[in-house]
């Protein structure tokens, strides 16, 4: 069993990767597909794994992506030998230090040929994709660690006479930390569903593969951008021990910046959406899923909720068609604005029907609690911004929510029927 790695990157085109100049030229006496590969890797993640996927260009004629092919590279060769592969140096980084990262040089190094020569780039896609996932679940990793460690220290830490967590102000913090992470939880394994669909040939329909690839961008965009700030979000809960190193919240917040960062940026994985919705009409098949799901929504806390979301799909398509009439940089302009509408309408759909599903088994509203707080941070916009809310209906379930208690449909019920829920949620 060997540890694995992936080097993409080079210095002169960053994330164009049709920029790479890596080269690989066959080498016949060591038998088909065995190739030398002569080049420089700028950002290697896990650079002492023992073998790397690694794109370089085998055809110079071909620009762009279409010239690379993808090899699979040994640091030891088959007859033992150590490999021609080269560690110029390590990078120093902000975080993320328990995975090296170096400058990797590649000199006639022996590598062999991954499937067709001309599909690197698309095989290197697909691999892709699944770092996209694996990102978006570091991300609800760094959520949960720092959702826990701000509930346990506001939990135990006094001041002016009583823990911090009775605080209305902590108590706002730490339920929006607990809101995001359940509602991208759950939102990302749905993400995981469709791509397993999608890869196991599970008779997925073409709208459910559409899907997976839109939602892998999508969820990779928006777990980032939440680890970051739930990473932020604990270490002022912890005050002026959150900046200390004997906690873990330094290294939160060090390690969570990079998820933003590798594997795609913001702006290249809404660059990506726009290839998924051009190619695949990937929008299409996601205004029809939606569509068809909140139309299966059946219980009735969730009917204040639909005209909300039937209203934001009606407005997002609208947008769509005016956006596509418009310049390229106009377009693009708007593009991650375009995404965070997108993925907020899929989580409250997706919490929602989380909320169904728990409630006819156990009887728990819980959920629905928890899609109530996730529409008011994302869809509402109540008049003088909020500040006439005397009765912090937000905080009505806080303790049940930050302990895991079990609310039950009834109280739900009764909260939704208020008139402070009546005064936020549109009949």
């Amino acid at each position: 069993m060997y540890e694995g790695a992936t080097w993409l990157t080079e210095r002169q085109g960053g994330s164009d990767v049709g920029a790479n100049l890596t080269m690989a030229v066959p080498d016949p006496e060591q038998g088909e597909g065995v190739y030398r590969l002569t080049g420089e890797k700028f950002f290697a993640s896990n650079a002492g794994a023992m073998v790397a996927t690694v794109l370089a260009r085998i055809n110079p004629e071909l620009p762009g992506t279409k010239g690379l092919g993808l090899f699979l590279v040994p640091w030891i060769k088959p007859d033992g030998q150590k490999n021609q592969i080269y560690v110029r140096r390590l990078k120093e980084k902000l975080g993320v230090n328990a995975v090296p990262s170096a400058e990797v040089i590649l000199e006639d190094a022996e590598g062999y040929l991954i499937g067709d020569a001309d599909k690197g780039f698309k095989y290197m896609a697909e691999a892709l994709n699944i770092s996209r996932i694996c990102n978006a679940i570091a991300s609800l990793g760094i959520m949960r660690r720092a959702f826990y460690e701000a509930v346990q220290y506001a939990s135990g830490r006094k001041a002016f006479g009583k823990p911090i967590i009775q605080y209305s102000m902590v108590q706002e913090t730490l339920a929006d930390l607990l809101v995001e992470l359940e509602v991208n939880t759950g939102s990302c394994f749905e993400m995981i569903h469709y791509f397993d669909k999608m890869v196991t040939d599970q008779a997925a329909s073409e709208d459910e593969k559409a899907m997976a690839r839109f939602l892998i961008p999508l969820l990779k965009y928006r777990t980032g951008e939440l680890a970051i700030k739930a990473a932020h979000q604990s270490l002022e809960t912890h005050g002026g021990n959150g900046f200390i190193e004997e906690y873990v919240t330094p290294r939160l917040l060090r390690d969570s910046q990079v998820l933003t960062v590798w594997e795609g940026t913001a702006n290249i994985l809404a660059l990506d959406l726009v290839r998924v919705m051009k190619k695949e009409n990937g929008h299409q098949s996601f205004f029809r899923i939606l569509t068809r799901d909140i139309a299966a929504l059946q219980n009735p806390l969730s009917e204040p909720f639909k005209p909300v979301l039937r209203s934001a799909l009606q407005e997002i398509q609208e947008s769509l068609q005016q956006i596509w009439q418009q310049s390229e940089a106009v377009m693009t302009y708007h593009l991650k604005a375009f995404a965070d509408y997108l993925v907020d309408v899929f989580q409250l759909v997706q919490i929602l029907k989380e909320a169904e599903d728990q409630a006819k088994q156990d009887g728990n509203g819980r959920k629905f609690i928890v899609a109530y707080l996730f529409r008011k941070r994302h869809f509402d916009r109540p008049s003088h911004r909020g500040l006439l809310d005397t009765h912090l209906a937000d905080l009505a379930f806080f303790e049940e929510l930050v302990s895991y208690q079990t609310i039950p449909v009834a109280a739900a019920t009764n909260f939704f029927e208020s008139s402070q829920m009546k005064k936020t949620v549109p009949n």
